[in-house]
């Protein structure tokens, strides 16, 4: 059974979380409730929290976020729903992430921060691809996941194609799967860059896509332009290394300057 702490002051939101009645049949324990900041960091020094919810007055709702960052930065934080449909609504995105961080990885590697890691990347190809309808789930998404990227400042989004495959190699391995190729496309593009997250994507339709976008506190000092710049110098010189050592050559088309991450939102 999953633990959660909701924090709140707000009536309509209690009454939506007291309208639940089967909490273990859902997957989780009742949650503790707290009122304030303060209530917050006692719960937490007493109980462990799978997911935390928050509705409170924006100054005293920054103190528990800021101090999530600085203590618990891997508790998801889910949505705190006004009604008891969007508290099951929101339970269920929750569920949904915490059965896949905590899976049984078995003989893998795998450890809970490798798998978050895992579902952010996943998550921004669906912005990329465009899959994100809206600047609310947007912003609830990576909540959820504890993304440290700035959806408000302006992010880059680059453009290859594929010109040609040496000894066939892209037919002859890449089709082996999508994760194998995504990985090999973030093994050359990555890592993160002057303050901005580098996210490469095979989309569906075949495109590749690569995403930058800035960590929040990050990259204040630097124009769009500048931005582009850094990234346009780092895919060459993956453009490069692909062709080299992958047999895999690809060609930028476009570089484009996009005002904030929420402009993929439909």
């Amino acid at each position: 059974m999953y633990k959660l702490l909701l924090v709140t002051d707000r009536e309509e939101v209690l009454n939506a979380f007291n309208q639940i009645q089967n909490w273990e049949m859902l997957g989780f324990k009742p949650p503790h409730i707290r009122h304030d900041f303060e209530g917050a960091k006692d719960s937490l020094a007493k109980h462990h929290a799978d997911g935390i919810a928050i509705a409170l007055d924006p100054a005293e709702e920054r103190l528990v976020l800021n101090y999530l960052q600085e203590r618990f930065p891997l508790v998801s934080i889910f949505e705190a729903g006004k009604s008891p449909e969007e508290v099951l609504r929101y339970l269920t995105e929750l569920k949904s992430l915490l059965n896949r961080v905590r899976a049984d990885f078995s003989n893998d590697s795998y450890e809970e921060i490798d798998m978050l890691q895992v579902c952010r990347h996943d998550f921004l190809g669906k912005v990329m691809n465009r899959q994100i309808p809206s600047r609310d789930a947007l912003y609830r998404n990576m909540r959820l996941l504890r993304s440290r990227l700035d959806p408000e400042r302006p992010c880059l989004l680059m453009e290859l194609e594929q010109v040609a495959i040496k000894e066939n190699r892209l037919e002859g391995r890449w089709t082996a799967g999508k994760d194998r190729l995504e990985l090999t496309l973030r093994n050359s593009f990555g890592p993160d860059l002057a303050g901005m997250h580098i996210v490469p994507s095979l989309l569906p339709d075949g495109r590749i896509q690569v995403l930058a976008c800035p960590f929040k506190g990050a990259t204040e000092d630097r124009t769009p332009e500048e931005m582009r710049a850094i990234l346009n110098e780092r895919a060459n010189e993956s453009i490069e290394h692909l062709k080299e050592y992958k047999g895999l050559e690809l060609r930028l088309t476009d570089i484009q300057i996009l005002p904030a991450l929420t402009a993929l939102c439909e």
